[in-house]
């Protein structure tokens, strides 16, 4: 299953300065509440994502449950697999990774990368936020997550791509670009 499938045009609007971005504020937050706050981050990430939407609800959604999940991270901390559902988690990694504002998705690796280590969130996850902000900044990505008008974004040495997906635990590039409708033929080597 396919854990998301990112939304090209608003990276590329945003981008262009289309829209500005929103501050993000530090909401109060009660701390005993997390779990409803990030079940409700979740139902609406996903339901954005089903659902036809205007633009600029879309990016008003996502900046809302940004700011929810930052509030969350700052004035609680970040939580872990015993202490939410792994709904609940993955609202935390989907809405830094949806943001429009990428600095705090940046901000919050080190801990991502911790919640990977700990299995409270993917391998996939993981590596769809690490390929996401070497994309953003204009570097190859490492796992190959990232499509950009369609076709596979810049991927640094290929022909290891999928021995560094099998250490997350992710299918082989070839079976995950057959979603996209794109086929990778670089033979695969191991170091």
């Amino acid at each position: 299953m396919k854990i998301l499938i990112f939304t090209c045009f608003i990276g590329f609007a945003l981008s262009c300065k289309m829209t500005p971005i929103p501050k993000v504020v530090l909401r109060s937050v009660d701390c005993e509440n997390i779990c409803i706050i990030l079940d409700s981050v979740y139902e609406q990430d996903q339901k954005i994502r089903k659902e036809e939407t205007d633009f600029y609800e879309f990016v008003k959604k996502d900046h809302e449950n940004l700011e929810r999940v930052v509030s969350i991270i700052e004035n609680c901390k970040f939580p872990s697999l015993n202490e939410v559902s792994q709904n609940q988690m993955d609202a935390i990694w989907l809405s830094l990774h949806h943001a429009p504002d990428k600095q705090y998705v940046k901000k919050y690796f080190p801990l991502l990368e911790n919640a990977k280590n700990n299995g409270d969130i993917s391998g996939e996850a993981f590596a769809t936020i690490q390929d996401r902000i070497l994309m953003d900044d204009g570097e190859p990505q490492l796992y190959g997550t990232q499509i950009e008008d369609g076709k596979l974004y810049d991927l640094y040495e290929p022909e290891f791509v999928n021995q560094r997906r099998k250490t997350l635990g992710m299918e082989p590039i070839e079976e995950y670009l057959k979603f996209y409708n794109i086929e990778f033929s670089i033979p695969q080597n191991t170091k």
